[in-house]
């Protein structure tokens, strides 16, 4: 030991002595020697060392505290009776002792806080704590406590949870007890940061402690004093915001409690403006708790009471008394006063208004509680003052026109602009007009008193609002309509005075975008002339103007002179230009010094040129609406880094689930293509004027540059306005990339970015002087906005490529070495002092990427260990220690280095691609270095906010980084990391910090070394964070951004191959570890990870712009379902066992959430789990306790997200398994009556069982519950075996497949066909349906069929044995549907077995079917029918399975002619397929494509037949069918093959077919493609067989094919090849022309162009509408102009209308044939529901005598349609009776006037309505037409 060190310990053992004159005589003697600075040096060196062998400062610190209570003790134990004398000579002592020990601490921590924070505070604490020192030593510990540990970032990172929580009790209770022994304001102080250092360091405190805020609120009522409340009021909002998320409910009713309170000090006390700050704060916290977003009700979101409702009044009463009392102060007081009052106070008053004005109450009497002295409150006798209060728009209607004093008028127009900004919707219809006269009358008054801007900004607020509402009456807008052309007027006039020229511009551009006024030419003019300057509300209100209006040609003045003088030439859009640019009419551009403002000031980016390049384009305002709906790129909004209270309103809203964002699907989709400018021709003049002017001014700045004097800011932003302008170009198409990048705009950018480098030289050259830095800042700030680096399409994007082509090699490396010169500067703007080393502290290597496990990462250092964040006593904020991100630690000329390696990084990340001057590589190895252990020092703020910058920066999307740069960006991760490890704000910030370096991992190859060193360095940090996390160690914001990196972990890996945690030993993968966070103890934690549950389920990939989505392997989803349902459940059962506590009635309610909110994304990422998910739900309502309302509310999204129309249809088409699944829960409680039948909207089991009976009886038939099944009938006072009966198609769907299955020895099948068995024999009893079995049997066949098709689910695993045709499009992630469900081999056997049981012993089902030919149409309309009713692409896709199994049944029974159903079977099936075609999306995916394919075979297999088995069947319906499949050869590839192949077969296989000959010699010809070459020779050879074709036979051609009118799509290339026989036969066609003028009625070209526009009728609405106008657009555009008196006369006229008279004499029987023509043109319709109507319409027709008629005379003539319609015949000989309507007055009910006029319904509704009202009337006398209603229910036009 050093001889300096030996004198120390000496001293220190001396003053342990027992003479106090001995200890006296060390003191002084301590105090020289702690200052020696040998002394001082030796015990810095130790401490840091951790050596305790050797006397350190705190050894030195423990003998102090000896001494210090040695001497205590000897003033305790002295006379208490003494002199005055000697009792100030103790006091002296007492303060001796105090200040000895604040001068060892300072002396101490001088250098670095090297004292152990454990033995300071337990000083502190043991003072405190004891009532006789508290009183003598408190003051000062309580100082030191404040200043030299609470101040410092180390011990503020050191103090524990349990420490934080003794402080926190310890000083309330001194701020509450009575006598003061330390100043009061000091101990508010010390509140405030400890509950600060709390809410920061640990997850708060806990709820018990609000009862501590209570009290000393009302302490300060009691007491009239308000010393430290400000502090106390503060902590409690710190307290609060922190409290808030896990405890609103709490919160709330804390609120309630005390804001009265504070209504009384408010009052009742003069309070200064601080305390009334804090005050408005609370109040404003306590509205966003109750009201988050403005919530109103409680059905939206909010938490009422009455109770808090009379705080609403009240404090809205004070808040106006106190806006007048502010008024009052400013009128009176001498001086210049601001007449605004403070935004928080105008926010909280708009606030307020919105919650209680309605348009109900307009005056209230309230109880104003809060004025009552506190004996009065004690005495509950005692009356509450009454006060009526008015509310309402009325009120501020008044304070508008009452108010004289700018002082009482501007508060209220700050508060009627704030309400109707934040609240559009509170300002009601029928106020605009009064609240707009008043602006209006209050714009001219005082035009430039300081009241103005206020009006105007209101007036754009109103504009606004009134833009976005929709319902508004005529008159109301003409009355609006004049006081906005009035005030128009005024604000045009005022917009030359620069004070108010924002607002003003404001004004205009909120009136222009919601088209309030048409703007009129005066108004171009500003922008023209010298009225005002271009400014950024100029430029944003003329962006505006030409996006809505458009720029007309010219401008007129009053006497329709053009307003260009000097050169008449000149356009409005020119001298927009100029005006932009500044340059004079003239052409001065070379002599001209003034600079344009575009480049002194900032504009928002690329909005002037935007605006000049729109101005070149012929169509201006749609080129201004092009480039504006680019959303702007994240890197140019303000993006807030700091987390606000919005976020946690936000998670209120979404506990309520008032606010389901996270439930919208993102469907299966394809990579947005960038659709390119189309269209867009530019004035050629106008680009040349505006590339000269942009050149002129660029020379202008080239010619007087000077490297000392020019300013670079200039330079940079004339460079990005010339290559903005080149990028705009660019995106309209106006110029290709390459060329713009040759052209002389360009070259003048480069030479300007030239010059602007050799700023940066300079500074580089010379020394750091404050001037030149913050002009360097700026510069590097501009360049950094002209970058983007986001992934999708932009003029941005292309102008950021430009702007990197500029920058030089020697500009970049001249940064990067500036970089690195700053990088390693000393410099102390904060003099952080010296960081103690950390050689032997056992946390110090924790994070070692060597040893890949997470063991000990992170573990607490031993008790007195040493901290790593060091931070002096110097680095300190008022409350509370400074964070080491904190700004306050950078100097500017760190701030530029920051500034510099943003841009360095953005330029090497976006410069991966495409052609550069510099090595994006060499680049970022300069920056990697700046990283590297010899340079990084974590201590240092710069070096930590530089690795955060490097992080987040450097791994692009877009761009990765190469994988070793990752390793090297990695390298030094654990050691920051370890060494802030304490540092929560730290913690947070790394770990968002990683998400782009995480997304970086998966591009490289996952098998290289590289890659998995990256991964490996990576993972071991986020394990030892989890592992924290698991310990308690991390705060709530740590593990949301932990939840963050997994979530994008999940996203990068979603199999988890690699993303695998290592910690203690133990692999755990990242899909294991997520779910764990839903049971987090803090809820915005747990709602995150369920928000994020889907990634468990789905591979979400992010490429370029979209998200595409892939469902994980079905083993995966399972598993991730069970675990996240029972984490969910584990954090439920967590709080149910305490639920009796009123405090966890939060903390259970947001558990419920979490497990809805899970369960809920579930339900809309996963197919698979979907039925698991809803069942979870139902039985979590009955188990759990889950509030119905909730559920409801989120399947009412849901449903409304998978485009159900009803919440009912949703739960229907899951009912069978969730009755199924609550059935097998067996215990009492689970009976059908508990089930949660509210969910499905029913309020009583009566409604339920009614609506849902054909659904539960089933279930429990199969299960011999006829109990429960009569229970039912009772309940709905039915008879139960007529129940059995209407059951009865289902309840054999679950006995007979038993019965028929023969499966190898599956013991489960047994078990079910033994209790099959019992049921049917239990059916047969003479006591349940007996005999009537067979009957219902019989009757109900088709239906038994449909019921039995219906359960197919074909597995696409099924065995080889069992495998089958439909085993080819299946899918291993198919959901299972409704059980029961059997594969198709079981359908078949089961059909088999009915057949042998037939009575007739048939051969097959289809043959029974075959005795009631109407079966067919009706199986095939049923399962049509069931594809109709679900948007589900899964479910549409196994009803189609189905439909491919009975059609595919039907064709091999083709032959027997399915008793003569054979004909309408073919056609139904073929045109059913070709309208599922037609609707296929745009892009295939996986189960899209499969039903696409499904549908082309099976319409291969129906043509295959047709042909070989059918003759002429397929003759009508080739065109049809060719027509369709050509669109998808070229369309989509994945079934290119499968589609060709059948045409092929059509065409060229049958080319040689008599009955196919002439039908592929009348096709359309094939497009012109090689795919297509043998397909256009054949039918080209059968077309032009006997010689080549005049334009007049091709043409007939053309109208010789008839098609079905709802597939126009079909003759796309025949309009194609007509339009090439038009172009190439000119010649022929002015011969055709002169003789369809001749003769008009027979002309060929008139027929032609009716054709052609009947074609374009039929296309509307349909499918290929688009190609089929244009194709018919460039028909009619060879033909040219047409006298459209010619085409006028053309009646195409109904064919059937023209045949009927010709075929029956018999009006009647006209009327038939019309309408049975029709009726079978409608059997082809799309819609189902139409065709449905159809056939019923059909089977009625044909049973009349009429119908019999009919068909006996029509079956003689050859026409086939009789062939269509068998299966729609009646073979009975009574015929139908259609009974009459027998009305004396039959047209009476015509009368009615709303019948002949729309009732604000659309056309087709009112048609339907007016033709039913004609049928109903009974005027309408034949038989025929009356049995029409059924399809004039469902269709409009005949």
């Amino acid at each position: 030991m050093s001889l300096a060190l030996n004198d120390l310990l000496i001293c220190c053992r001396q003053l342990e002595h027992d003479r106090a004159t001995e200890r006296r005589k060390e003191v002084e003697k301590f105090k020289r020697l702690i200052r020696d600075p040998e002394t001082v040096q030796h015990l810095d060196r130790h401490s840091d060392s951790k050596q305790s062998k050797y006397l350190n400062w705190d050894a030195v610190f423990r003998f102090l505290q000896k001494y210090v209570q040695k001497e205590t003790e000897c003033l305790r134990t002295a006379k208490p009776s003494v002199s005055a004398s000697t009792q100030a000579t103790r006091q002296k002592k007492m303060q001796e002792i105090s200040s000895l020990v604040k001068y060892f601490i300072k002396c101490a921590n001088k250098r670095a806080p090297r004292l152990k924070c454990q033995e300071l505070l337990n000083y502190i604490m043991d003072t405190v704590k004891d009532s006789s020192n508290c009183s003598v030593y408190g003051a000062d510990c309580s100082n030191i406590l404040l200043k030299d540990i609470l101040s410092v970032r180390k011990y503020w990172c050191e103090i524990s949870q349990q420490q934080w929580l003794e402080l926190f009790s310890v000083y309330f209770s001194l701020y509450l007890r009575p006598a003061q022994d330390i100043n009061r304001v000091l101990v508010a102080r010390i509140i405030h940061a400890v509950t600060k250092g709390c809410c920061s360091q640990t997850d708060g405190l806990n709820s018990k402690f609000l009862d501590f805020f209570s009290k000393a609120i009302q302490h300060a009522r009691q007491e009239k004093s308000s010393a430290g409340l400000n502090h106390i009021l503060a902590a409690f909002v710190i307290f609060l915001k922190t409290l808030a998320a896990n405890f609103r409910i709490r919160v709330c009713q804390l609120g309630d409690e005390i804001l009265p309170t504070l209504l009384y000090i408010w009052t009742q006390h003069r309070l200064n403006d601080s305390l009334k700050e804090v005050i408005i704060e609370l109040f404003q916290l306590q509205i966003y708790v109750h009201h988050p977003k403005g919530a109103k009700t409680q059905e939206k979101g909010a938490y009422e009471s009455s109770k808090w409702r009379s705080i609403l009044y009240n404090l809205y009463d004070l808040l106006i008394n106190e806006i007048s009392h502010i008024g009052s102060r400013g009128k009176y007081s001498s001086g210049s006063r601001n007449v605004a009052v403070k935004e928080n106070l105008i926010e909280l008053m708009a606030d307020i208004c919105h919650q209680i004005f309605n348009e109900d109450t307009r005056s209230l009497e309230i109880s104003q509680s809060y004025t009552t002295t506190q004996r009065e409150c004690n005495d509950y006798s005692a009356p509450c003052k009454k006060k009526k209060i008015e509310l309402g728009w009325e009120v501020i209607k008044d304070h508008l026109q009452k108010s004289q004093s700018d002082f009482d008028l501007v508060p209220w127009l700050q508060i009627t602009t704030q309400l109707i900004s934040k609240y559009p919707s509170s300002l009601p219809n029928y106020e605009l007009s009064p609240l707009l006269m008043i602006l209006y009358q209050l714009l001219p008054q005082h035009r430039h008193g300081a009241r103005t801007p206020y009006v105007l900004r209101c007036l754009t607020e109103v504009a606004l609002c009134q833009g976005k509402k929709s319902n508004l009456e005529g008159s109301q807008k003409s009355d609006l309509l004049k006081f906005w052309i009035k005030i128009w007027s005024l604000t045009f006039r005022g917009i030359s005075s620069e004070q108010i020229q924002a607002e003003n511009f404001g004004l205009l551009g909120a009136i222009i975008q919601g088209s309030l006024i048409e703007v009129d030419r005066e108004f171009w003019k500003l922008f023209t002339g010298s009225a005002c300057r271009p400014s950024r509300p100029a430029v944003c209100c003329l962006t505006l103007a030409m996006a809505i209006c458009g720029v007309p040609e010219t401008v007129k003045t009053g006497v329709e002179q053009s307003i260009c003088e000097v050169n008449r030439s000149c356009s409005l859009k020119e001298l927009i230009m100029r005006w932009l640019l500044l340059c004079q009419l003239e052409d001065d551009l070379e002599d001209r010094t003034e600079l344009p403002q575009v480049l002194h000031s900032n504009f928002p980016h690329l909005a002037v040129e935007k605006i000049l390049v729109s101005l070149t384009v012929k169509n201006c305002k749609a080129a201004m609406n092009f480039l504006q709906r680019v959303p702007e790129c994240e890197q140019h909004q303000n993006v807030q880094e700091e987390p606000s209270f919005s976020e946690v309103e936000e998670l209120f809203l979404q506990t309520t689930f008032d606010k389901m964002d996270f439930l919208t699907i993102v469907k299966e989709c394809a990579v947005e293509k960038h659709q390119a400018a189309v269209g867009f021709s530019v004035h050629q003049n106008l680009k040349e004027s505006l590339d000269r002017y942009l050149l002129g001014l660029s020379e202008q700045l080239l010619n007087n540059y000077s490297p000392e004097t020019t300013n670079a800011e200039t330079l940079i932003r004339c460079s990005s306005l010339l290559v903005g302008v080149l990028g705009c170009y660019c995106y309209v198409g106006v110029v290709a990339e390459e060329e713009a990048s040759r052209s002389e705009l360009f070259q003048k950018a480069k030479s300007l970015m030239q010059c602007a480098g050799e700023s940066v030289t300079l500074f580089k050259n010379k020394s750091y002087e404050e001037a030149r830095v913050a002009s360097l800042r700026n510069v590097m700030t501009l360049c950094t906005g002209c970058l983007c680096n986001c992934t999708k399409p932009s003029p941005n994007k292309i102008a950021s490529r430009f702007f990197l082509r500029l920058l030089t090699s020697k500009l970049m490396n001249d940064n990067a070495d500036i970089c690195r010169s700053l990088a390693s500067l000393i410099r102390k703007p904060l003099d952080l002092g010296e960081v103690e080393s950390m050689e032997d502290d056992p946390d110090e290597n924790l994070m070692e990427v060597e040893d890949q496990s997470s063991m000990n990462l992170f573990t607490d250092a031993a008790a007195g260990g040493t901290s790593d964040a060091a931070v002096s006593g110097d680095s300190q904020s008022a409350f509370g220690a400074m964070n080491p991100l904190a700004e306050e630690h950078l100097s500017k000329q760190d701030l530029l280095f920051l500034d510099m390696l943003k841009f360095l990084c953005v330029c090497t990340t976006t410069a991966q691609i495409g052609t550069v001057s510099f090595r994006a590589a060499d680049i970022r190895r300069k920056l990697l270095m700046l990283v590297d252990t010899s340079m990084l020092d974590p201590a240092k703020s710069l070096h930590l906010r530089m690795y955060l910058v490097l992080l987040k920066e450097l791994p692009g999307e877009e761009y990765p980084l190469p994988m070793e740069e990752v390793v090297e960006l990695l390298k030094p991760l654990s050691n920051v990391c370890s060494f802030y490890r304490r540092d929560q704000d730290v913690c947070r910030t790394v770990l968002n910090h990683l998400v782009p370096v995480v997304r970086n991992l998966c591009q490289g190859d996952m098998d290289a070394e590289n890659t998995r060193d990256a991964q490996g360095q990576l993972l071991t940090v986020i394990g030892a964070f989890w592992h924290l996390a698991k310990e308690g160690k991390c705060t709530f914001s740590v593990r949301m951004a932990l939840v963050k990196c997994l979530k994008t972990l999940l996203e990068t890996d979603p199999y988890s191959k690699w993303a695998v945690l290592n910690v203690m030993g133990k692999d755990f993968p990242v899909n294991e570890v997520f779910p764990h966070f839903l049971a987090d103890r803090h809820h915005h934690v747990s709602m995150l990870a369920a928000e994020s549950v889907n990634r468990l389920f789905q591979d979400m990939k992010h490429r370029g712009s979209s998200t595409l989505l892939k469902a994980l392997p079905l083993k995966l989803q399972q598993t991730a379902f069970e675990n996240a349902y029972l984490k969910a459940l584990e954090g439920m059962r967590e709080v149910s066992h305490r639920a009796e506590n009123p405090e966890l009635l939060d903390e259970i309610y947001n558990r419920k959430s979490v497990l809805l909110m899970t369960i809920a994304v579930i339900l809309c990422c996963s197919p698979v789990c979907e039925k698991q998910a809803l069942f979870a739900l139902c039985k979590s309502v009955k188990e759990n306790g889950l509030e119905p309302h909730l559920v409801k509310k989120v399947l009412e999204k849901v449903s409304e997200t998978f485009e159900y129309r009803r919440l009912e249809d949703f739960m229907a088409s899951h009912l069978d398994y969730l009755v199924l699944e609550w059935l097998n829960l067996q215990d009492t409680e689970h009976s059908l009556y508990s089930f949660p039948f509210i969910l499905l909207n029913y309020t009583n089991v009566e409604d339920f069982y009614r609506s849902c009976y054909k659904v539960l009886i089933p279930h429990l038939v199969i299960r011999s519950r006829f109990d429960e099944v009569k229970s039912i009938a009772n309940q709905i006072e039915e008879d139960w075996k007529s129940l059995l009966a209407h059951c009865f198609p289902k309840i054999l769907v679950n006995i007979l497949p038993y019965f028929a299955y023969e499966g190898p020895g599956d013991s489960g099948m047994a078990q079910q066909r033994e209790t099959a068995a019992k049921v049917y024999d239990t059916l047969k009893d003479e006591n349940v349906l007996g005999k009537q079995i067979d009957h219902l049997f019989l009757s109900n066949l088709p239906e038994i069929v449909v019921e039995l098709l219906m359960t197919l689910h074909e597995p696409a695993t099924s065995g080889a044995s069992q495998s089958t045709d439909l085993c080819d499009f299946s899918g291993d992630l198919d959901p299972a549907p409704n059980p029961p469900h059997f594969p198709s081999h079981v359908i078949k056997a089961t059909f088999a077995y009915i057949s042998n049981c037939h009575k007739t012993k048939l051969k097959s089902i289809l043959e029974i079917l075959s005795k009631s030919p109407d079966s067919y149409q009706k199986i095939l309309l049923a399962i049509c029918e069931q594809a109709a009713e679900t948007n589900n692409v899964y479910k549409k896709h196994r009803i189609l399975k189905i439909y491919h199994l009975f059609v595919t049944l039907l064709l091999k029974d083709i032959k027997s002619a399915l008793g003569g159903a054979w004909a309408f079977v073919l056609r139904d099936v073929i045109y059913t397929l070709i309208h599922y075609i037609n609707k296929r999306p745009s892009r295939f995916m996986d189960v899209s494509l499969r039903s696409f394919s499904l549908c082309c075979d099976l319409l291969s297999r129906v043509c295959h037949t047709a042909v070989t088995s059918c003759k002429d069947a397929l003759e009508n319906h080739l065109h049809v069918i060719v027509g369709t499949l050509i669109p998808l050869v070229d369309g989509h590839m994945e079934v290119q093959e499968q589609v060709l192949d059948l045409l092929k077969y059509l065409v060229i296989d049958n080319k040689d077919n008599e009955n196919l000959y002439m039908t592929i010699k009348l096709l359309d010809p094939f497009p012109d493609h090689d795919v297509f070459k043998d397909l256009r020779i054949t039918q080209q050879k059968i077309k032009y067989s006997k010689g080549p074709f005049s334009l007049l036979e091709e043409i007939n051609h053309f109208l010789s094919v008839s098609v079905y009118d709802a597939l126009p799509l079909t003759r796309l290339e025949g309009l194609k090849d007509l339009r090439r026989q038009l172009a190439q036969h000119k010649d022929q066609m002015v011969d055709l022309m002169r003789a369809s003028q001749d003769n008009p009625q027979e002309g060929i070209m008139v027929k032609l162009i009716v054709s052609l526009l009947q074609l374009c009728r039929m296309a509307v609405n349909h499918t290929g509408e688009r190609e089929v106008l244009e194709a018919v657009g460039s028909c009619l555009g060879e033909v040219g102009p047409v006298d459209f008196s010619t085409i006028a006369i053309q009646h195409s006229r109904d064919t059937s209308s023209t045949k009927a008279p010709e075929l029956f004499v018999d009006k009647e029987l006209q009327w038939t044939f019309v309408t049975l023509t029709y009726l079978n043109n409608t059997l082809i319709e799309d819609c189902v529901k139409v065709r449905s109507a159809a056939v019923t319409c059909l089977k009625s027709i044909l049973a009349t005598k009429t119908g019999h008629s009919f068909w006996e005379i029509y079956k003689m003539t050859p026409d086939p349609m009789l062939i269509y319609l068998q299966p729609f015949r009646t073979s009975k000989k009574k015929f139908l009776e259609v009974p009459r309507l027998d009305k004396e007055n039959p047209l009476e009910g015509l009368d009615d006037m709303s019948l002949w006029i729309p009732q604000s319904e659309n056309h087709d509704v009112w048609i339907k309505r007016l033709t039913c009202a004609f049928l109903d009337s009974g005027g309408t006398k034949s038989e025929i037409l009356q049995l029409l209603k059924p399809m004039c229910e469902k269709v409009c036009i005949w």
